[in-house]
């Protein structure tokens, strides 16, 4: 094991009684029966429902640079593992671990934990418990007993990968706090994406306003999630398809993901609208469907009904060559005349994943100090290759709905991964609304949330990762992030949210995040946990994440699509690093500086 180096922080037990003092209010029963915890034991930032169940009294946690081990103790809560060091004893150039949180490590950002036992060259038995997280930080412990290993690895198992969602600390958090605010009002999060609302703003017919120069409908053909369980209840269709004929197209898309409108644009925009859907099944022998057809011509005419000559712009986001193989198993693509067929060349989950997986490798490989190959590294991953595709896709919707007036129907395999990201990036440049606080949080709950991106299942939360697990919300964040860099007086948000999102999608506290679609988060989620935009939206939240040269504009923004433009995310890639905070500190004096 690591020695550790003449600055070590303290001696064994010194100054650990200092760091938690019992408060019978904050109660906590032991896991398991360890009764080595004692009742009510709490800590400075403990959470409301966040209860300590097991306590390491004495361990070492291994930092690699400079190599050193530091002294301390460890806390398993139901929300985290905590390691903490004597007051007072955190060397000088560590000290930035502890403003980053990096000892603090939510049970949802787990990635693996494992335990470890080795000889040293003294002959000593040598016990390790290694945890790797999903935001690229690796903590190694040792304990010194196996029963401390073993009641954490327990733990961990109930509280992080319980197997039942509402076992997960965002149930119990809720609880604790509705009790601590009673009789204070807050936005309720769950409420804040209403379809009809947000129809209505659009300009399409609903049951608040009638629009009879509408081509589009809102539809509650799916209100018991009959027509397809991945979608919302409430939807938009062309006016002139019969229920009927919709349940026909249903049962021709994968997965029942028909053509559905994300967002239009009204009588300004001639009702030019954004569609989106799964792929079709017609596989290599050219299975058809006529209501598919027709539903995709009424897309097409809008409301211009038998005088639009412009042939309907189909962004099939997958490279060709994904989507002929998905063809030959039984998928397909728009082979429809008067359909214009573009391929967005947007690579799938797994590439996604490798390449988060490689910029994580990239940012561990930088030594301050050293030329490095970070150039190198960040090439090599294609992270900003894939951006630059997602980016382009949204530049091709972007530019046929103003130019042309004409709607656009953009889909990958399943509709639920890439389409978000599309679909979703196109409306933050289209519509200004979506460029507001509330705005920009009700386009995550309609686009990803309501129409079925797989949160649980692609950030294995409460499950073990698979290979499913890919962080395509992160890639779509920073996105949003390059988009903002082009015109960020455009937007009311400030990035910061961007990382509070990135954060908080893993941690397992809010109930946003938990689920695969609405019917699953309506049935188990909403009534018991959190919004987090109810948190966000509190007024005393809201400002510190409020742009304050936001300049309301009510044009759209043209993304510049060219990766020269681009810039590293940093706030996400460093952010568990000395040169993170650095960045973080300078950017706090320069606005607090500003007039």
């Amino acid at each position: 094991g690591a020695t550790p180096s003449s600055g070590s922080n303290g001696a064994p037990g010194a100054g650990l009684a200092s760091l938690a003092s019992p408060a019978a209010a904050s109660g906590g029963g032991p896991l398991g029966g360890n009764s080595s915890v004692p009742v009510g034991t709490t800590f400075e930032d403990i959470l409301p429902g966040e209860k300590v169940h097991v306590i390491v009294k004495s361990c070492y946690l291994v930092v690699a640079n400079p190599l050193c081990e530091l002294h301390g103790r460890l806390l398993v809560t139901n929300y985290r593992l905590k390691f903490q060091t004597p007051k007072g004893t955190l060397r000088e150039e560590l000290q930035w671990m502890r403003e980053v949180s990096y000892f603090d490590v939510p049970m949802g950002t787990i990635e693996d934990i494992k335990d470890e036992k080795s000889v040293t060259a003294a002959g000593a038995i040598e016990l390790k418990l290694k945890v790797s997280t999903k935001d690229f930080r690796t903590l190694v412990l040792l304990p010194k007993t196996e029963e401390d290993i073993r009641s954490t690895l327990q733990a961990v198992a109930a509280f992080g990968v319980p197997g039942n969602p509402t076992l997960l600390f965002a149930f119990k958090h809720a609880e604790a706090a509705w009790e601590s605010r009673s009789g204070i009002q807050d936005i309720d999060g769950w409420t804040l994406y209403n379809p009809v609302q947000e129809y209505t703003r659009m300009g399409i017919e609903t049951d608040l306003m009638p629009s009879p120069s509408s081509p589009w409908r809102m539809s509650k053909l799916n209100s018991d999630y009959g027509l397809c369980t991945t979608y919302p209840a409430v939807l938009a269709f062309p006016r002139n398809m019969s229920d009927q004929e919709l349940r026909a197209v249903a049962r021709f898309r994968k997965r029942g993901r028909l053509p559905s409108m994300s967002w239009c644009g009204g009588p300004e925009l001639e009702y030019a609208s954004l569609w989106r859907c799964s792929q079709t099944t017609e596989g290599l022998m050219g299975q058809k469907c006529n209501e598919d057809a027709a539903l995709v011509e009424c897309i097409r005419q809008g409301w211009k009904r038998g005088e639009a000559d412009r042939d309907l712009l189909v962004i099939d986001l997958r490279p060709w060559k994904s989507a002929w193989a998905n063809k030959a198993g039984g998928g397909g693509f728009e082979g429809y005349a008067k359909c214009r067929l573009v391929f967005g060349g947007i690579d799938n989950i797994h590439c996604v994943r490798d390449a988060w997986r490689a910029m994580g490798v990239a940012v561990a490989n930088v030594t301050e100090g050293e030329s490095g190959t970070w150039f190198k590294d960040v090439a090599n991953s294609s992270w900003y290759d894939y951006l630059g595709a997602i980016l382009g896709s949204c530049l091709k919707v972007v530019k046929e709905i103003l130019e042309h007036r004409s709607s656009v129907m953009v889909h990958c395999s399943d509709g639920w991964d890439r389409t978000a990201e599309a679909t979703s990036l196109s409306m933050l440049c289209l519509d200004p609304y979506y460029r507001t606080q509330a705005g920009f949080l009700l386009l995550i709950q309609k686009e990803w949330c309501s129409f079925g991106h797989r949160f649980r299942t692609r950030l294995a939360l409460g499950e073990p990762l698979s290979g499913e697990f890919s962080p395509v919300f992160i890639q779509w964040l920073e996105c949003v992030y390059q988009i903002v860099q082009y015109t960020p007086n455009a937007f009311e948000f400030s990035t910061s949210v961007l990382i509070r999102l990135a954060h908080e999608a893993f941690t397992n506290r809010y109930g946003t995040f938990l689920c695969d679609n609405e019917r699953e988060r309506s049935e188990k989620v909403s009534t018991f946990a959190l919004s987090f935009w109810s948190i966000l939206l509190r007024p005393e939240e809201s400002i510190t994440w409020r742009n304050p040269d936001y300049k309301p504009d009510g044009a759209a923004i043209v993304p510049n699509i060219c990766q020269a433009n681009y810039i590293i995310w940093e706030d996400y890639w460093w952010r568990y690093s000395p040169r993170g905070l650095k960045a973080q500190l300078a950017r706090t004096s320069t606005a607090a500086a500003a007039p």
